[in-house]
């Protein structure tokens, strides 16, 4: 799996995936709200061309979260699929916290390339302590960053 992956990976291990704030900050976006926006059809299923109309990042992997092969995404495949790529990556983190403190030292961030360029940047309160919440709301803050830019 690519480094990016990995590192959008880890950031599932702080939630911020499934429910990400809003751009305005007045509420959040559940995982049902975005399935709901994406689901043009309104049939409980998203297909390929509703992926990538409206849920690029899910287009990207969709071959990898069918599991039943049926060309549609349930919630629960998308779930099961985003479940098990959390658990891997926290089995990942696990292997890489060697003292097994729960956060990642700088040294330790180098089993994650991506991570380890972006470390003092992600070490919010700069303590030499990376977690799973720092990387999440560091990538949070950068998809927003992206957002904003991109509608100027």
């Amino acid at each position: 799996m690519n480094k990016l992956v990995w590192f959008v990976v880890l950031a599932l291990l702080s939630g911020v995936a499934v429910a990400a704030e809003s751009t305005n900050g007045k509420q959040k976006n559940t995982f049902e709200d975005n399935f709901k926006r994406a689901d043009t059809n309104h049939d409980g299923q998203m297909s390929m061309a509703e992926a990538e109309k409206n849920a690029p990042g899910v287009a990207l992997r969709f071959a990898l979260m069918d599991a039943n092969h049926d060309g549609q995404l349930s919630k629960k495949e998308i779930l099961g699929f985003v479940n098990a790529q959390r658990k891997r990556a926290l089995d990942r983190f696990k292997q890489a916290d060697k003292d097994g403190n729960g956060a990642l030292s700088k040294e330790e961030a180098k089993a994650f390339p991506g991570v380890y360029a972006h470390y003092d940047q992600m070490d919010a309160n700069h303590n030499g302590e990376l977690t799973p919440k720092e990387i999440g709301q560091y990538v949070q803050n950068e998809r927003r960053q992206t957002r904003a830019t991109k509608s100027k």
